[in-house]
């Protein structure tokens, strides 16, 4: 782990990896997490109906296999996340790449509190039973101030996922058939869930107020959870300090490669006679956007989109090794063999020259259709 930190030019294939990794790490989170929202938003028509499809979308997850799935999912999810912090090689980010990495390290410690209860109290109470009702129950009724928690652990939860899904999706090809149903969806569900939360929560209300056996039911279950409240509260300090650690050690790491990289200053010169300046280690893209020189960059960095990509003049070996990936993207727009990806490629020494191939105004559309897009560029320039 130190040499990769120490080394910025290395493990470029571990990089591409890691990613993959992360993408379909975070679209196993993503299913469970719309699956328990189109769940919630059930409540719109009744709580037993949430209830009874409870089994249908929701106890896939509750059996071994899903179990292990979700789990694995997450801890990768979460220590890759943690790892790319620790990998940077600089804080110059897009807005969306800020709001999704902030929303990532918030997300773990606000749903840990929701994840240990339901499933430590199962564990060491073999009477309780877990539902809808109870829940709602803690939310409206026993513990209002969980449900502020609740609304703000959805909110975060989902908008990250989302800025993910848009970001891998918005440049694909097939995004021109799908987004028009994509998109509204990615704000129906969440909104949907909101309302069957609040509709379901007012029949817990009403139900909690009428007595009898559903009350007995749920005051039960309640008091299950609060006979091991301290053993809770006792592992959730316990997760929430190795993720501390852990936070603290990626953020720990990148300052320690930004500092050490800072003694071996840099340069590139653009098309135009443009100079960037700035430390050895960082790509074409970084300096671009360090010395605030225009670069389109749709993907952010990520080596998906080829909208970056630079012709290199002078000093090609003054550059980092191409990975895979970059090489699959580049030939996916049909570069030419003197073309880089200037978000892949890492400056190493001074002497680089480059010329950036699309304006800076370069969208989406400009990934999903790279030739088509850019004969419309040519004849949109030549008309006077």
């Amino acid at each position: 782990m130190l040499s990769v930190i120490a080394n910025p030019g290395c493990c470029m294939s571990i990089k591409s990896l890691v990613r993959q990794a992360r993408l379909y790490s975070g679209l196993v989170l993503m299913l469970f997490v719309a699956m328990h929202l189109a769940n919630l938003a059930l409540g719109l028509k009744s709580l037993d109906v949430m209830e009874d499809w409870r089994w249908t979308l929701m106890a896939p997850w509750q059996k071994p296999p899903g179990r292990i799935l979700l789990t694995g999912a997450a801890l990768l999810h979460a220590g890759l996340g943690l790892w790319s912090i620790a990998v940077r090689r600089s804080f110059v980010m897009s807005a969306t790449d800020v709001a999704q990495l902030c929303l990532g390290l918030v997300t773990p410690p606000l749903l840990v509190n929701h994840v240990l209860t339901m499933r430590l109290t199962a564990a060491l109470n073999v009477d309780f039973e877990t539902s809808y009702g109870l829940i709602l129950a803690t939310f409206w009724s026993f513990a209002p101030v969980y449900a502020f928690q609740q609304l703000f652990v959805v909110v975060v939860v989902w908008v990250h996922a989302a800025l993910g899904l848009y970001s891998w999706l918005v440049i694909k090809p097939v995004w021109s058939r799908i987004g028009g149903f994509v998109l509204p969806m990615l704000f129906a569900v969440p909104i949907l869930a909101l309302l069957g939360f609040v509709e379901s929560g007012k029949e817990v209300l009403a139900r909690l107020a009428a007595g009898g056996e559903w009350r007995s039911m749920i005051e039960a279950n309640a008091g299950r959870i609060i006979a091991v409240k301290e053993q809770i509260a006792a592992m959730q300090a316990n997760v929430l300090l190795v993720y501390l650690a852990l936070a603290f050690l990626a953020l720990g790491a990148l300052g320690l490669r930004i500092a050490r990289a800072r003694l071996t200053p840099v340069s590139i010169t653009y098309d135009g006679g443009q100079i960037a300046t700035g430390r050895v280690g960082v790509s074409v893209l970084e300096l671009s956007r360090l010395n605030h020189i225009p670069h389109a960059h749709v993907c952010s960095g990520r080596g998906r989109c080829g909208t970056c990509r630079v012709k290199i003049l002078a000093a090609p070996d003054s550059l980092s090794g191409m990975s895979d990936q970059e090489r699959a993207t580049l030939a996916r727009v049909g570069a030419g063999t003197d073309v880089r990806l200037a978000c892949q490629a890492l400056v190493l020494a001074s002497g680089v020259e480059v010329e950036r191939l699309l304006p800076v105004f370069a969208d989406a559309s400009a990934a999903r259709a790279p030739r088509e897009w850019l004969a419309e560029s040519a004849n949109a320039e030549a008309t006077p």
